[in-house]
């Protein structure tokens, strides 16, 4: 044969083969859309809330090919975002940003005094993933006595034990110690690893932490105190959001798998104790759609608490107030339990300014090339570096669990994301820190202390019948003063720390609020001050459809998380939470959704 003809040969089979490699990628992509504009009337589950928890049961209640799922959500797609899977985009994605739902708490008394309105914004995600496509993406489980506590309340089968197995179940963890150890687990839907881009500090971090009295360990172990490298959510140089690990391109395929986005949800249909369907609008039109099984609530902590209310779940005198029918008298919007959270911010050398994720290092040409082709650099970070869990009590010996849990974060004094996001009124106060505001561009580190276990309870109510009206959010941080003393114990500690002989040698200046606290700097009495000013939601919030035993009248759902009274109805998501626990919510709340999905399906995860 000619080598004409090998060369003639050559193409024909080349472009055989790449038409029969398109065509098979056009006919299975074409094969199932499961993004409707026009809806079925009946399937056998409707899940509201596309968030965290939903785009979970939305994959784990599929892969049995003989029922059929419709996952509604009020925000558009994750993919039409593409800041959302860049780590270091987080700052951009809260208020304001097109997929938040720009919540707002009631003004609080004799603290939040800095913020606009007297309380701080409660960001919400908005989208598909919820707030796993805008939260800061710290991997964080809790203590083994957190989830022993869930079971001492009622929530019978919500140990540690218990929920162990779901934390594993989901974890693909890059740690290589963590690989043949008991407590985590590898091959799952969600990758966890270790920055990417390691401060020269932490190491000194975690003597500090040392000194101080606390240990390196594993944080994700069961630990009550410890310190230890962060690990986050993030996986290939992408955020790990629930849509990215868990709405894969084969689990969409699946065509008993469907998606309704812009959808917002109005109220649950009830036919006497049974949820029926819900009623929803798209495309300024109202429709209704039907359950043949369950309507299961994935809404959050707002939008679960806001839809039962709306659909007469809740406490009968709320209800009747505003002349909706009773369904059930529930204690709906009662126990909102809310992580309160402190920055400390300091400057650093000017040797290892190239380890500060800020504006200058994040939009250089260095970070953008390294992200887009290798995905590497700073792009890849929140800035999260590592976390410390510690007591601040003088009965620290007789409580279970860390008082206080701090994150080391690789940025500065840059203001300008805590104005934008936490609503800082800036009239009022021009500047965070004395000398400020700081360039943007200010290499610099910051601790955040959060308050693990707050003693203060706030709830949700309805201000409206109108579903697109806000309900009113009453946080009641410090109500308890107690919270506040050991909060002002925490930043103490946290402020201790960085004058550390281990910390000392990185930082320039430690930076003083800009405000007037006639108290001796770093006393108790000084950070309580400040906190009554400047102290924050973390937007770690929970509660408000309460877990707990079947004749607890303090719980909305039962530990199967079907609404007491009710049938056809179960809510999934942080509103069930009965007790805070000492983490961000993420990791808890994903491994809650896993394990709902068994209680759904009748089945349960291996205890090995």
């Amino acid at each position: 044969m000619s080598s004409t003809s090998k060369f003639e040969l050559a193409v024909k089979c080349g472009t055989s083969l790449i038409a029969s490699y398109f065509a098979y990628k056009f006919v299975f992509r074409q094969a199932h859309n499961p993004y409707l504009d026009t809806f079925a009337t009946n399937f056998d589950y409707v899940i509201v809330g596309g968030g965290t928890a939903g785009c979970i049961l939305a994959n784990r209640l599929t892969e049995d090919p003989n029922v059929t799922v419709l996952l509604l959500e009020a925000g558009g797609k994750y993919e039409d975002n593409a800041n959302v899977a860049v780590p270091a985009a987080v700052g951009t994605l809260q208020i304001d940003s097109g997929i938040d739902w720009n919540y707002k708490g009631l003004p609080q008394k004799d603290v939040c005094k800095a913020f606009k309105g007297l309380c701080p914004y409660w960001p919400r995600g908005k989208i598909l993933g919820g707030s796993s496509a805008i939260n800061y993406m710290v991997y964080m489980r809790g203590c083994k006595a957190d989830f022993d506590a869930w079971q001492e309340l009622g929530a019978d089968g919500w140990s540690y034990d218990d929920v162990l197995p779901y934390f594993k179940k989901y974890e693909n963890n890059t740690r290589p110690e963590f690989r043949d150890d008991p407590q985590h687990g590898i091959g799952g839907p969600v990758t966890i690893s270790d920055s990417l881009v390691e401060a020269p500090y932490v190491d000194a971090f975690l003597k500090a932490g040392e000194e101080a009295g606390y240990p390196t360990c594993d944080i994700n172990g069961g630990v009550k105190n410890g310190f230890d490298r962060g690990q986050s959510f993030v996986g290939n140089g992408k955020r790990q959001s629930t849509p990215e690990c868990y709405l894969t391109p084969e689990v969409l395929q699946r065509k008993n798998l469907f998606i309704g986005v812009d959808c917002y949800v109005r109220k649950v249909i009830f036919q006497g104790k049974r949820a029926i369907g819900v009623e929803f609008m798209k495309n300024q039109k109202i429709q209704s759609v039907y359950c043949n099984r369950e309507v299961v609530l994935s809404g959050g902590i707002v939008g679960s608490t806001q839809l039962l209310l709306l659909s007469g779940v809740g406490p009968r005198s709320d209800l009747e107030d505003l002349n909706i029918p009773v369904v059930a008298d529930l204690p709906v919007g009662h126990n909102l339990q809310s992580h309160h959270c402190m920055l400390l911010s300091a400057s650093t050398t000017d040797d290892i300014e190239d380890y500060s994720l800020n504006k200058k290092t994040a939009s250089s040409w260095s970070s953008l090339l390294k992200y887009i082709i290798f995905k590497e650099g700073f792009l890849t970070s929140s800035g999260y570096q590592a976390s410390g869990l510690f007591n601040v009590s003088e009965e620290s010996e007789d409580i279970p669990w860390a008082e206080m849990l701090i994150h080391l974060m690789c940025f500065g004094p840059d203001q300008t994301v805590y104005y934008k996001n936490f609503s800082y009124d800036e009239k009022r106060y021009p500047a965070m820190y004395i000398g400020g505001p700081h360039d943007p561009s200010t290499a610099g580190l910051s601790i955040i202390a959060i308050l693990s276990h707050p003693k203060s309870r706030g709830w949700i109510k309805l201000k409206t019948t109108n579903p697109e009206d806000q309900p009113e959010i009453q946080p009641n941080y410090f109500q308890d003063k107690a919270d506040l003393r050991n909060m002002a114990k925490g930043m103490q500690f946290a402020h201790n720390l960085l004058c550390s002989k281990h910390l000392k040698p990185y930082i320039k200046e430690i930076h003083k609020y800009d405000i007037e606290c006639p108290y001796e700097y770093n006393s108790v009495e000084y950070w309580e001050c400040v906190l009554s000013h400047f102290c924050y939601d973390s937007y770690h919030n929970i509660g408000t459809c309460k877990m707990g035993a079947e004749n607890d009248d303090s719980a909305v759902v039962d530990p199967n998380l079907r609404v007491r009274g009710l049938q056809g109805i179960r809510v999934v998501d942080a509103s069930v939470v009965p007790l805070m626990v000492t983490s961000n919510t993420y990791a808890p709340i994903t491994m809650l959704a896993e394990k709902a999905a068994d209680h759904i399906k009748g089945v349960f995860a291996s205890t090995r």
